[in-house]
């Protein structure tokens, strides 16, 4: 097949799912394509909480309200008390509060809900800038969705995700652009980017996203640059100057270091590449796939403008997952637009071999939109309570008022959530800016059972355990005395003895 062929497959009808008019109906199909994988996910999620940081955000969040100030003092643990720290997520942890307190349960699931829908809707506008076609959003979408459900929660990394493709397509847009609509496109980027910024610190992506993607239009434009200068300038620089909108200033950077810096020792998404599980690497080597299938898109339209933004943006997140696995997530998100203009510019009744792939593709699909409508009915009982290894309500319940626990760290933050107005601190949860690596080194030292464990714990008056029966630590207790209260599937509740 010629180039001029390949173009020309380009700029038909695509036959991978039907026509993408350009009327309004068909920007009402392109929007419920893109937007349909990511309800049902969001359905999934509302019963499905996996991570304790939602439920010590909501406490945040309701501190942060109390206190009118993103800079407080811990009042949630027996191992950093008092000391000053500042929520990276602080106006989604409020928001986050809000829910809780208009609607406790059901407000958190709702919140879970509309946090997937951002992605959502992050990729109906990608989609929209690209060109994507409706049936190749939706198709796409849910096959991309297969690594990326673990990573969608009642969390302010799914609001990042959706909001990192919108700055992606303004700044594709910003190049095409001039006159008013620029000023109106480029002001739109620094406000996102000001919101982004405090809803999570992880807007500092969105800069490198931009830069990435305007260097790639320098490269491959250089008879261009006189004219390309002044909109990059501006594309960039409105990022940058929106992520300083925060009452943190410049020191959102230092901020986000801290929390790299105490992070990747422990947490999964923060490890490099080769040291992360299956599924962070199966997420990065899914974004490197949608990273070769936008360089073939854009090499079958070579004047396609958004195209090498994309490809940009999509390199340095690859790059950047190398180091940080939670970068992945951010590429493969980015991805799934690309992915679908790859689809719609592709000829599926050219070849049987394509015809194939099509038939395959959409019948996984449908099966997988299948599964979420089951699973999200079999959660509909667990909607805004945590699944998965974390200790039961009830367990949590039967802490003594007061009580300081050594806790596993998925527990922290609902242990919080449930018992902080008892007075109960924990040892650890999900603020790992806040605590530090020292620190959290010394809590899993006391778990593991080192030398001393017992005496240290009680010269700090901890007199709760809430650990996985196996811990080394718990043995020791029970060897000295101490008494099991409580126990579930996957924690038991150990008392110290009285007096």
């Amino acid at each position: 097949m010629s180039t001029d062929q390949l173009v020309g497959a380009a700029r038909r009808p695509a036959r991978f799912v039907g026509r993408t008019d350009a009327g309004r109906a068909g920007n009402v199909a392109q929007a419920c394509g893109a937007l349909l994988p990511f309800l049902l996910v969001g359905m999934v999620r509302m019963g499905a909480f996996a991570e304790g940081d939602t439920f010590w955000a909501v406490v945040a969040g309701r501190q942060v309200t109390e206190a009118r100030s993103v800079t407080v003092p811990d009042a949630f643990s027996w191992t950093i008390p008092g000391q000053l720290w500042h929520p990276n997520a602080w106006l989604y942890d409020v928001l986050l509060h809000l829910a809780d307190a208009a609607a406790g349960r059901v407000g958190l699931s709702l919140a879970a809900l509309l946090g997937v829908l951002v992605v959502g809707c992050g990729v109906a506008v990608a989609g929209r800038v690209l060109g994507a076609g409706a049936g190749a959003l939706a198709v796409t979408g849910i096959l991309g969705s297969l690594v990326l459900v673990p990573w969608l929660s009642a969390r302010p990394q799914s609001v990042s995700y959706g909001l990192l493709l919108v700055v992606v397509a303004l700044a594709a847009r910003s190049v095409e652009w001039r006159g008013r609509r620029l000023a109106v496109g480029i002001a739109a980027l620094l406000a996102l980017s000001a919101l982004w910024v405090n809803l999570h610190l992880a807007a500092l992506s969105g800069v490198f996203a931009t830069t990435a993607g305007m260097a790639v239009v320098f490269a491959t434009r250089r008879g261009e640059w006189r004219a390309l200068m002044p909109r990059a300038c501006l594309t960039v620089g409105a990022t940058v100057l929106g992520c300083l909108c925060s009452p943190l200033g410049g020191s959102v950077i230092t901020s986000a270091l801290a929390t790299r810096d105490a992070s990747t020792a422990y947490i999964t998404e923060w490890a490099p590449l080769w040291r992360a599980n299956a599924l962070c690497q199966a997420t990065w080597a899914v974004a490197a796939l949608g990273l070769v299938l936008t360089l073939v898109a854009w090499r079958r339209a070579p004047r396609d403008v958004a195209l090498p933004v994309w490809a940009g943006a999509l390199l340095v997140l690859l790059v950047l997952g190398v180091s940080a696995a939670r970068f992945s997530a951010m590429a493969a998100a980015l991805a799934i637009p690309a992915v679908a203009v790859w689809a719609t510019r592709t000829d599926w009744d050219g070849a049987r071999s394509r015809g194939r792939v099509r038939f395959f593709a959409r019948g996984v699909a449908a099966a997988l939109a299948a599964t979420y409508v089951v699973l999200a009915f079999l959660h509909l009982p667990d909607v805004g309570e945590p699944t998965g290894s974390i200790a039961s309500r009830a367990t949590v319940e039967a802490i003594p008022d007061g009580c300081r626990v050594l806790n596993e760290y998925d527990d922290g933050g609902w242990i919080t959530y449930l018992r902080a107005d008892d007075g109960v601190l924990v040892a650890q949860d999900g603020r790992n800016d806040a605590y530090g690596a020292a620190v959290l080194t010394k809590v899993q030292g006391l778990i593991d059972g080192d030398a001393g464990t017992l005496a240290y714990l009680a010269r700090q008056d901890v007199r709760c355990l809430l650990l996985s029966p196996d811990r080394p630590v718990v043995a020791q207790a029970e060897a000295a005395g101490w008494r099991v209260a409580a126990a579930d599937a996957d924690r038991v509740l150990v008392l110290a003895p009285v007096g």
